[in-house]
């Protein structure tokens, strides 16, 4: 006879995911950011929330392996009419202070979280917060976007101006 087995859902899983849910939609603010680790058990928990790319260097620890998700706005304003256009971002950090063992088990954590991060237009290997820069994660977005350029992405607390449309067209 056939029995199914039903598993309990996870609620750390089941919160990872409406957290990641909630950083991703039109509606969240620009640079709202999500960051997780791997637990003892290798299982992704929940580090941090917020918002800004300088408060998400500030949530990245230098003895950790950590994932972060950052919602960028790419902002189009014309005389008539202006479009937000939403694009993710994952960040792959590995703190400068993570010894081998930990850098190995990087590449298996990258596997748990591309099944929670989904949808990323852009991913980025960080070692150093140095490297967590606006126009890094800008240049990334811009080589992976379309035809249409935005006039600026939006971090949340700071923007970075494109120069690709002439003043008039502004």
């Amino acid at each position: 006879r056939d029995v199914k087995r039903f598993t309990k859902p996870n609620p750390t899983t089941m919160s990872l995911a409406l957290d990641f849910s909630t950083v991703t939609t039109k509606e969240s603010k620009a640079g709202t950011w999500l960051v997780v680790t791997l637990d003892k058990k290798k299982k992704p928990v929940k580090v941090s929330v917020g918002v800004g790319l300088k408060e998400l260097g500030k949530a990245l620890d230098e003895k950790k392996v950590m994932w972060a998700a950052l919602n960028v706005h790419g902002v189009d304003k014309r005389a008539n009419v202006s479009s937000v256009r939403t694009k993710m971002v994952q960040i792959n950090w590995i703190g400068s202070a993570v010894g081998g063992l930990g850098k190995a088990n990087a590449l298996a954590g990258k596997s748990k979280i591309a099944k929670l991060f989904k949808g990323m237009a852009l991913t980025v290997d960080v070692n150093a917060k140095s490297d967590l820069t606006t126009e890094e994660i800008s240049k990334g977005l811009l080589a992976a976007g379309g035809a249409h350029k935005p006039h600026y992405y939006d971090f949340g607390d700071t923007k970075y101006e494109l120069e690709f449309y002439a003043p008039e067209n502004k």
